[in-house]
């Protein structure tokens, strides 16, 4: 079973989160089939313990408040805790930070039924993907292991992916990665590709997680994001155009539509006759200019020298008349 338990509520504490948007991102989530969520001490008292139902909820206490007490104990919507230890109930789930396996502490559980929670081992396969996962194997029991990779050296997510492909308990995540953690919306999407994950399921929902964080975080998200940026299926060049329109699938893992967004060919100084060819049969089917492609395709090339800039539709479908009305008067 894979289990993606997301952590971003837990990583925005510092942004004084409201009950309408945690509530608005849980329900977010659920639409993206993300059914388990870890929350932070204070989302929690933001709250009040009033969760929306139908989820899994996991409960990060750190040192202070687990020492003093200051969190709910005894919580059924709380389905784990991840403490520093393991000594008040049986719900709880001991977390460990561990940046490299070469530590030679031994972490031994006095029950063998019990979970525990690893973060870190940013550098887990560097020296190899399988080697990776075949030396933490020998650490530890996948079946019992929920790991959060940390992404120094920006692989949380192959490095979540591959142990969960390796059957691993559960991965801990986050939207766009926000805590230096492997990236919710990278993961599925791969996993989705790879392994047919949620392959009933439409992932149109990333268009609103998108506002959403826009919205909390304050900015706009990189239009090249993978998975949230609203161009990465932009194309320009013109053999990718010449690929993608002839087959997608060379070029592209999954189709634009499934996560909301769509194919996009802009016109710039890469462009080639197809790229013109497409965008004519586009704006102006039909259109007469068809047959003044590598006239076009110059003057595109020229204004984009010109502008530094790709040519936006307005500006093209005014070549495109200027061409038209020049083949009326000859």
């Amino acid at each position: 079973m894979i289990r993606i338990i997301d952590a971003t509520l837990s990583r925005l504490d510092d942004y004084n989160l409201t009950r309408d948007e945690i509530y608005c991102f849980i329900e977010l989530m659920g639409e993206i089939g993300v059914k388990d969520i870890q929350l932070s001490v204070n989302v929690y008292y933001t709250m009040d313990g009033e969760l929306p139902e139908g989820f899994h909820y996991y409960l990060e206490v750190d040192t202070s408040a687990y020492i003093k007490g200051i969190y709910p104990e005894k919580d059924e919507n709380i389905k784990l805790y991840f403490t520093p230890k393991q000594c008040k109930n049986d719900k709880e789930v001991p977390y460990y930070q561990i940046n490299s396996l070469e530590d030679n502490t031994r972490y031994e559980l006095p029950d063998n039924r019990k979970l525990m929670k690893v973060i870190g081992l940013d550098n887990l396969i560097l020296g190899g993907c399988v080697a990776g996962m075949e030396a933490l194997k020998k650490k530890f029991c996948f079946e019992r292991l929920i790991l959060c990779p940390e992404n120094t050296y920006h692989c949380a997510t192959a490095i979540a992916s591959l142990f969960l492909q390796y059957k691993g308990y559960a991965v801990l995540t986050s939207m766009m990665g926000i805590g230096e953690y492997a990236a919710t919306e990278q993961l599925i999407m791969s996993l989705h590709v790879m392994d047919r994950y949620m392959v009933s399921r439409s992932f149109r929902g990333f268009l609103d997680l998108r506002e959403w964080l826009e919205n909390v975080l304050g900015g706009t998200i990189s239009p090249i994001a993978p998975v949230l940026g609203r161009k990465i299926f932009y194309v320009e060049s013109g053999v990718h155009v010449d690929g993608i329109l002839k087959k997608p699938t060379n070029y592209e893992p999954y189709e634009p539509e499934l996560v909301g967004l769509q194919r996009e060919v802009t016109l710039g100084k890469h462009s080639g006759r197809n790229s013109i060819r497409y965008k004519i049969e586009k704006l102006k089917p039909g259109s007469i200019a068809l047959e003044r492609i590598d006239e076009i395709l110059e003057d595109v090339k020229s204004m984009c020298r010109i502008t530094g800039e790709a040519v936006s539709e307005d500006d093209f479908i005014k070549i495109i008349e200027r061409y038209e009305r020049n083949e009326r008067n000859t």
